[in-house]
Order: structure tokens, then C-alpha cells, then sequence
């Protein structure tokens, strides 16, 4: 599926200031909700800025929202802003034991319709059957909600072989590094609220500069990124794109493509591989990072459709190419929460956690120590 085309495009409380150069351009800082060292959401025991755009169903008194986990004590609910606290008893309410937080009847905190949220054809801000917007309009919906918990993920990380050897050496040893990010509107960076043309607070950068930036930090490197997404794109567009990601002289590739595609994921593959093979000889000292990507909006989209493509991405790994799969945590964060809570548009783009969700799954492929040191 193609980008929406839209004229109008477009965490947390800081851990650390971390400005790494972008095209000459002094990037945003990194955002929260995780350790110093940019540990994930699934590896930590306090869930911070979890986003829930309260829905109001047919026939239900209040608005209700979805945890990922059930809280161990009373959430606490911020506006998107991360400035204003709003008040349990007064604004919403919690029962222990639940991973469901009821508004009340006075509540200031914004909701929607669950008829609001697929309108009739021909209404405005709708695409394919349900509510659409760019820009912040679903950001200025989503509350971000942190909260202790006692819940294992059921997915476990799976080290892979360590095939990133090169920028890792590099990285180990505080070397400078150079990032380039090639992909789509995801890569590009919508909906992200610290994208630019359509800014919000907190202004969290989207997942390139997230990845550079917790890098950076966990390792103590300089870390470089050149962003070279652009909307609307596939791998096709990508083949040419690579002289220009060997005149950034790479020492990390990050491909993200296939929110773009609609072939079978053996169509997907083949373009892939092209992909790969090309940057490989453009820039034969670079390590890849070939990303599974997000799924589209299930209402329109089968995830089968993305599972096929990962599994493509798996068989192109090699020596120096690994793979981030994002898609399989999506789709067990969609299990337990409506799509509505993690997308940015509500169609194909992932919010402020989607994005730090991109790039926790990249920056897993950077342990401070592997498997391998540990023995």
C-alpha cells in the first residue's frame, strides 16, 4: 500500500541530552521511558508512557482503555504533553487486579466513540473504513499512562549469531560510527512528535535518531546518523538510492522497507536480496540491518501479509546482515491493546511508542555484552 498522500505531515521526561549530528542539523533529544542504556519496555518492571486513547463503546457508560500489563499499583495518567497529571478518582479509575482504567463522568481526559472511530463513508479524516489523520491529531489522543508490574513478556528474546561484528568492534571500542537509515515514511519519521512540520510535546525523535542516540549512549561512541527515508517508497526506490548511501560511507545500513509492498513475500524477497547484494558492494565494510516492519491497521490488512515478509527478511541473513524483527512484538502488543493505542495515524505509522519500539528491537542486536563475552 502506498503512503497516504497527505499535504500535512508530520518522550517523555529527558534521561539524557544526547545532540548527534544529522545531516550538520542538531537532533532532538533521546526520548524516556526506559533505563539509561535503552533497555525495553519487555525487559523492564515499570511500564513508563504506555499510550491509551480511551474509547467509548455502544451501549457502555464510560470510556475505558487497555494496559499491556496489569499495574501492581495505582497508574498514573498524563496528558501526551508528559506536563499535566490527571487525577485518579476525579479524571478516571483503576481497580487492582485489572489492566482496564474506566473515565469518569466529570472526566477532562479527551475520548472517542467507538462509532467515531469507523465513520459512515465520506466523512472526514477517514480512510479505508476508519478514523485518519496525520499531523498530532491521534498523538493529542493518546494518554500516556506508567505503572509498576509484576508480568513476564511472553516473547523471549532470541540472540541471533553475532553478524553485526564490524560496528559493534567499532562501538566496543568508542569509535565513531556512522548510521544511515534508508526506508519509507516509518524511517522518515511520521507521526513521530518530534518529527518536523507538524511538532508536539514531548518531541521525540523518531526511530533512526532513537537508535543513534541510545547508542551512543550505551556505548560512549560518537554515533552519526544520516536519515535517508522518504514516504510512500519500497525497496525498488531503494536500489536507487544506494550511491547515496555509499557517499554517506556507512559504517551501519538500516533497511526498512514493506509497509509499501503488496507482492507475495517471495516478490518481497527477491527485491530485498537486490537491495542487500547492492549496498554489500557499494559499501563492502558496512554492517545491515534489515527491519521487519509494523503491520498495517488489522481492520484493513491480514498480518499474514507482514509474517511473510519477516520470514522473507530471515533468509537474508548472512554474515554482516541481521535482522530486527519488530513485527512479531506488534503483533503481540496488538493481542492485548486496540491498534488505535500504538499508531500515529491510525492506518500504517507507528506513535512515540511505536518508534522507541523500532528502536529497542534495533539496538537488542547491540548487547553491551554478548553471549559469547559472557562465557
Amino acid at each position: 500500500m502506498n503512503q497516504p498522500n497527505m499535504s500535512t505531515i508530520i518522550t517523555t521526561a529527558l534521561l539524557a541530552v544526547l545532540t548527534i549530528s544529522v545531516h550538520g542539523q542538531t537532533a532532538a533529544p533521546a526520548s524516556a521511558g526506559r533505563s539509561p542504556q535503552g533497555q525495553s519496555f519487555w525487559r523492564c518492571k515499570v511500564m513508563e508512557n504506555e499510550p491509551v486513547l480511551f474509547i467509548r463503546n455502544e451501549g457502555q457508560p464510560a470510556a475505558t482503555g487497555k494496559l499491556i500489563f496489569v499495574p501492581g499499583a495505582k497508574p498514573t495518567v498524563m496528558a501526551p504533553d508528559l506536563v499535566m497529571k490527571y487525577e485518579e478518582g476525579k479524571d478516571y479509575v483503576w481497580k487492582p487486579g485489572s489492566n482496564t482504567i474506566e473515565l469518569t463522568a466529570g472526566t477532562r481526559i479527551p475520548f472517542k466513540t467507538s462509532a467515531e472511530m469507523v465513520p459512515p463513508p465520506g466523512s472526514p479524516n477517514t480512510l479505508m473504513g476508519v478514523l485518519f489523520s496525520e499531523g498530532r491529531f491521534f498523538h493529542d489522543l493518546q494518554m500516556q499512562v506508567s505503572y509498576p508490574h509484576a508480568a513476564d513478556w511472553p516473547l523471549h528474546d532470541a540472540p541471533q549469531a553475532q553478524r553485526l561484528t564490524r560496528s559493534d568492534a567499532k562501538l566496543k571500542t568508542k569509535q565513531a560510527l556512522k548510521l544511515v537509515a534508508l526506508g519509507d515514511s516509518i524511517t522518515e519519521g511520521y507521526n513521530a512528535s518530534g518529527f518536523a512540520g507538524a511538532e508536539a510535546p514531548p518531541h521525540q525523535p523518531p526511530y533512526p535518531q532513537l537508535v543513534a542516540n541510545t547508542l551512543q549512549q550505551r556505548f560512549g561512541a560518537t554515533v552519526a546518523l544520516a536519515n535517508l527515508g522518504r514516504a510512500g517508497t519500497g525497496a525498488g526506490w531503494g536500489l536507487e538510492m544506494v550511491a547515496k548511501v555509499a557517499d554517506e560511507k556507512p559504517d551501519l545500513v538500516i533497511l526498512a522497507f514493506g509497509m509499501n509492498h503488496g507482492e507475495p513475500a517471495a516478490g518481497f524477497e527477491a527485491v530485498m536480496r537486490k537491495l542487500r547484494d547492492a549496498v554489500q558492494a557499494a559499501c563492502p565494510g558496512a554492517d545491515i540491518v534489515l527491519v521487519a516492519p509494523m503491520t498495517d491497521n488489522p481492520c484493513g490488512f491480514p498480518p499474514e501479509r507482514f509474517t511473510g515478509y519477516r520470514d522473507a527478511l530471515r533468509n537474508l541473513t548472512t554474515t554482516n546482515v541481521a535482522l530486527a524483527d519488530v513485527t512479531s512484538p506488534w503483533l503481540e502488543l496488538l493481542k492485548r491493546k486496540p491498534f488505535s493505542d500504538l499508531s500515529g495515524n491510525n492506518i500504517n505509522h507507528p506513535n512515540d511508542f511505536g518508534h522507541r519500539v523500532y528502536a529497542d528491537v534495533i539496538c537488542q542486536l547491540f548487547p553491551l555484552v554478548t553471549e559469547t563475552e559472557k562465557k
